[in-house]
This record gives C-alpha cells, sequence and structure tokens, in this order.
C-alpha cells in the first residue's frame, strides 16, 4: 500500500529534547564495545555521547575524546574501538560510516570509508579486530559482512554475504581474532559464532540458527574477545543478558548474569588479572567481575546511573493528557515520569518513589518492571504495559494506583510480555500480549471480552505485536514487529488492512523482508494517530518516522541514522499533544524528542 507522498510541502521542525544535555565523562550513555593497548589502559566507545571513555587498569577514568560531528576527530555514534599492534587507536564511527585511526596520543592520523555497498564502503561499520600483522577486520553490519584492510586503510578482501548458509551471515556485529589467527565472527541474528580463516575461508561454528538458552546456543550474541594467555574465548549473549565461557577449543565452561543485572550487555574486556569488564549497555555502566576458577564474583561498577530528572535508561514511550502533562515509560529505570506542560517534572512513579536506577524494579502495585507502552482515558487515567510483570497498571493522573490486570500465562485474561495498552472512546483496553502473538480486549472494568491472533504472517497473525493505536472510529491498529508491518481492525478484531515492507505480506524472518523504500519498516515500534486519523509510525532499524493515511497509504517520513537533533538511532513511541507536537522516545539515543509540524 505504498505510494507517493501526497503531502511533499510539509515539514517536521525539529523543536527541543529531554535528555540531550552533554553527560560527565562518569555517565555513560550506551555503552558499547572496549579495547586495550599496551600498557592496560582500557578504551570504550561511550555511543550515545558520541565520545571515547580512556580509563586505567584499575577503572579510573582518565580523559575522553571526541564531541558529535564529521569534522577529525569528532564522531556520530561511534560503535567500535581497537588498538592495532603499534599502539594507533582505531574507532568505527558508525554515524559517519568511516573509520578513523589516531595515534596512541589520541592525535588524528587518516579516516576512511563512506556509505554504500562497495569496497571501502560500509552500512553500518560496527567492530573492528587486529591480526598479527597489523592488518583491521571491520564488521560492515547492514552489508552482512567483514572487510579486511591493511594498517594503511587499503581494501584486501571481504568475508561473508548474506545467508544462513556457512560462511554467510545475517547482521554480524562482534569480532575477534584469537592466538592462532583464527578470526571469529558473532553472526548476530543467525544467533552464532562462526570461524574463518584470514582468507576468509570458513573453518567451524558454534551454535545454530535458532535461539536457545543452551550451553552452546545464543540470541543474538554482539560482543566476543578472548582471554590473552589461554586463549579462552568470551561471548556477550546480548539477547539472553549473560555473558557465555568457552575454552580455546570452543567447549562450553560456564554462563552468567541474569536480567537485570546485566541488561543487553555488548562486550566483554579479559584482563590478565583475572578482571572482566562487560559493557551493561541497557544500564549505561561498565560491570567488572572477578573471574576465580569456574566462577565470577561482582568487583565494581563503572560509570553513575542514568536516573536524573531528564535522564533516562532505554525511554520507550511518551503519552500526553488533555492538559498537556507528557509521560515517559523510563524502561530500564523501570519507572513512569510525569511532566507538566512546561517541561518540568512533577511526578516519578515506581519502586524506591520512582527513584530508578538498574535495581528499581519491583511487582507489588505501583511498581514495574521494564514498563512499556502508555495509554491516557477521556478521564486522564494513565494505563501501563508493566512488561516483564505480564500485567496492565491502571493509575489516577496524579499517580495514584487504581487497579493492576494480569499474570504470566497463556489462556486468555493471562499475559506474555505485553507491550502494547490502548484505550477506545469507551473505555474498553486493547492489550498487546507480545509473546502469545494475540490482541486481548477488555472493558473498562477489565473483564475480558475477547481475544484475536496467533503466530504467523496471515491477515490477523502476528509475530511480536508491539504497540497500538485507536483512531476517531474506534479501529485498532497494532505494530507487528517482526511481520515489518501495520495491521488494522476493527474494534471487535475483523481485519481491515495492512500495510509496510511487501505490501504488509509478512515473514517471520524479518531480514527476508527487509525495505528501506518509501513506506516500507523494518522491526517497527511505535503508532499513533493525529486528528486527521492519519497514522505515525516509528520505523525502528530504518531509524525514521513513517506517515500513512488511515488506510496504509504512504504520505511521508522524516528523520535518518544519526545522533544529530532532529535525527534517530532506534525511534520507539510517540505521541501527538493537544498542540500537534510529535513527541518520540529515542531509545539508544535516550532521549525525548518535540517536532512541530510546518505546512
Amino acid at each position: 500500500m505504498s505510494g507517493s507522498s501526497v503531502f511533499a510541502d510539509e515539514s517536521y521542525r525539529f523543536q527541543h529534547a529531554w535528555g540531550n544535555e552533554i553527560d560527565p565523562s562518569n555517565e555513560f550513555r550506551t555503552p558499547v564495545a572496549m579495547a586495550k593497548d599496551h600498557s592496560g589502559n582500557i578504551y570504550m566507545a561511550d555511543m550515545g555521547n558520541h565520545r571515547i571513555v580512556k580509563m586505567d587498569s584499575s577503572g579510573k577514568i582518565l580523559k575522553s575524546f571526541g564531541t558529535l560531528g564529521h569534522s577529525p576527530g569528532q564522531f556520530n555514534m561511534p560503535f567500535g574501538i581497537a588498538v592495532d599492534q603499534e599502539g594507533n587507536i582505531l574507532v568505527a564511527d558508525t554515524g559517519n560510516f568511516r573509520i578513523q585511526k589516531f595515534d596512541s596520543e589520541f592525535r588524528f592520523i587518516k579516516s576512511w570509508g563512506t556509505k554504500g555497498e562497495g569496497n571501502t564502503q560500509f552500512g553500518f561499520p560496527r567492530e573492528i579486530a587486529i591480526d598479527q600483522e597489523n592488518n583491521y577486520y571491520i564488521t560492515d553490519e547492514f552489508n552482512h559482512r567483514i572487510q579486511k584492510f591493511t594498517s594503511d586503510g587499503q581494501y584486501l578482501l571481504t568475508i561473508g554475504s548474506y545467508g544462513k548458509g556457512d560462511g554467510q551471515m545475517a547482521l554480524p556485529q562482534g569480532l575477534a581474532i584469537n592466538n592462532k589467527g583464527e578470526v571469529y565472527v558473532a553472526d548476530t541474528y543467525n544467533n552464532r559464532i562462526q570461524v574463518f580463516d584470514q582468507n576468509g575461508r570458513f573453518i567451524r561454528k558454534i551454535g545454530g540458527l535458532e535461539p536457545g538458552i543452551g550451553a552452546y546456543q545464543f540470541y543474538h550474541p554482539r560482543g566476543i574477545n578472548f582471554e590473552p594467555k589461554s586463549g579462552a574465548l568470551y561471548v556477550a549473549d546480548t539477547y539472553n543478558n549473560r555473558i557465555m565461557k568457552f575454552d580455546e577449543k570452543d567447549r562450553f565452561v560456564y554462563t552468567t548474569g541474569i536480567f537485570p543485572n546485566l541488561v543487553y550487555p555488548n562486550q566483554i574486556l579479559p584482563s590478565e588479572n583475572g578482571d572482566l569488564f562487560i559493557t551493561d549497555t541497557g544500564n549505561n555502566r561498565i560491570e567488572v567481575y572477578k573471574e576465580i576458577g569456574l566462577s565470577i564474583t561482582y568487583k565494581m561498577t563503572i560509570g553513575l546511573a542514568r536516573y536524573g530528572d531528564k535522564q533516562y535508561a532505554g525511554p520507550y514511550d511518551v503519552q500526553s493528557d488533555s492538559k498537556g502533562n507528557v509521560f515517559v515509560s523510563d524502561s530500564f529505570n523501570h519507572r513512569i515520569l510525569k511532566y507538566d506542560a512546561n517541561g518540568s517534572l512533577v511526578g516519578k512513579w515506581g519502586s524506591m518513589f520512582g527513584t530508578g536506577g538498574p535495581f528499581g524494579y519491583g511487582s507489588y502495585f505501583g511498581q514495574f518492571f521494564v514498563p512499556r507502552q502508555l495509554a491516557v482515558d477521556r478521564y486522564d487515567n494513565v494505563y501501563v504495559a508493566d512488561s516483564v510483570n505480564h500485567r496492565i497498571q491502571k493509575f489516577s493522573n496524579s499517580g495514584t494506583f487504581l487497579a493492576a490486570y494480569g499474570s504470566l500465562g497463556t489462556l486468555s485474561g493471562f499475559f506474555q510480555f505485553p507491550s502494547g495498552v490502548a484505550v477506545d472512546s469507551k473505555g474498553n483496553i486493547f492489550v498487546s500480549d507480545s509473546e502469545n502473538n494475540r490482541i486481548q480486549k477488555f472493558n473498562s472494568f477489565f473483564v475480558y471480552t475477547k481475544e484475536w491472533g496467533r503466530k504467523g504472517t496471515g491477515n490477523g497473525e502476528f509475530s511480536q505485536p508491539m504497540q497500538l493505536a485507536i483512531d476517531s472510529k474506534d479501529n485498532v491498529y497494532v505494530v507487528d514487529r517482526i511481520n515489518n508491518r501495520v495491521q488494522k481492525f476493527d474494534n471487535n478484531g475483523k481485519f481491515l488492512a495492512k500495510w509496510g515492507t511487501n505490501n504488509g505480506s509478512g515473514n517471520l524472518d524479518p531480514l527476508e523482508n527487509w525495505g528501506e523504500e518509501s513506506g516500507d519498516l523494518f522491526l517497527p515500534t511505535g503508532i499513533a494517530i493525529d486528528d486527521q486519523d492519519r497514522v505515525y509510525v516509528t520505523d525502528t532499524s530504518n531509524n525514521r518516522m513513517n506517515l500513512y493515511d488511515e488506510n496504509g497509504r504512504f504520505i511521508e517520513q522524516f528523520g535518518s541514522f544519526s545522533g544529530e537533533d532532529g535525527q534517530f538511532f532506534s525511534p520507539q513511541g510517540l505521541d501527538i499533544d493537544r498542540n500537534g507536537n510529535i513527541i518520540i522516545a529515542d531509545g539508544l539515543l535516550q532521549k525525548i524528542q518535540f517536532f512541530k509540524k510546518e505546512n
């Protein structure tokens, strides 16, 4: 249902953002890769702050380098860091689609790369590894390959192409080279580790295509690294929120970590003294563990938690009420924040009075465990999809707990990780029961009335339904995430329309159905409907906002992949307030952005 833009004269002007302030060096914003120099100093890519942070071997922060920009020494969402055999520092400057090279004093030497699919071009340069001959290997994630360069940046060869076969890849991310010169690749969306020689020939693999929690299974693994002496392999098994260790022969040794102590860990850096430095990305910190035999113990945390009045950890949704108040679900701080129409914080809900932090979760009434979508009814009551508590909670506008409904299960009235909630004009409550792949409908007293959906690609079937929206006719719109589409239903669940990539045909493998053309969607999350029944959808992994009419005809889009104001990295939920402002939660840049539509 895509088509040409019919509102091409409209534009969306960035107004301001909450959470956009420059953080001090000891506050991280989406920390990702790490590397170590010959003196034991540690460098960390502080992606959301567009800088590299340098620490000594004990974790003391020494200095930071870089600001947001395009000039030499500036960065736009750097994801990768490595130190070569000569002590030079390599940075994957991801949002600028280039590699920058610095000497050991962080003086700029050179850069190379542009956006594209050719040699020396990148779709998403992510991580960097160095071999014994000082050649550079770069994970080119969105091109599903590894590129190899000389230390001068001259292209040598490509390893991999898109696919599921041996030697093929799907959004590879982590990269490391062992003391035998073998190249290990975290083949992230194929849920496995692949091993190649330095000429790109496939040798072997660990793990299979299906995700799992077994000893030789992964779920979207990202960072990988080797212990220098023993050759042991460490894997950040990101979506399982754990760290895994294998010996030098790829035999499983142990696994450690549990959500939410670790939230989407991105990289592990082992030191000679048995310390493990882990970027606990979702919690915006580095966790340090001490390895003792086959067990590890907590040692320390580096980085202050992000729980100030306008600091967020994985903000997921925004919702405004009739008075202009704005509510934010600050998911990994496990709290709801309320701001008045002037942007002043007037309320914090959750455990410990909404203080937040990695241990701010709870299961009592009025507490949250990764809150997701918000909804506001005609009386300005607030509903919260309290996802890991498998329930919906209802509050007065001032935060007084009113009701809770649901618990973990598959029967009617039970939920598995509900991500979406919406309320129609009559007070009926709709819940996106994400892992049960269905929509459930309740009346205003939380009495179950009906449900629809199952896992699949057909009309009325879902694969991880996310946020919901209701139009002026009380029709229900569902973001069907893995199927890369939106589905529209009447108030009783009768299928009306679908749109997205390939006209909303759906595919349980989103990479087989990934589109970037106008109107296409790639792993979308959020949805909102304006007073003209036009449908706004956060096209999350294409890092943009798409606008459609109520029948799914594409109108226009705005935003692109960048850390600059008005651009996005993983936009999540959104709302259109009473003044027509568009408010968008940016999940990985950890800020709330405000836009104004101009004719």
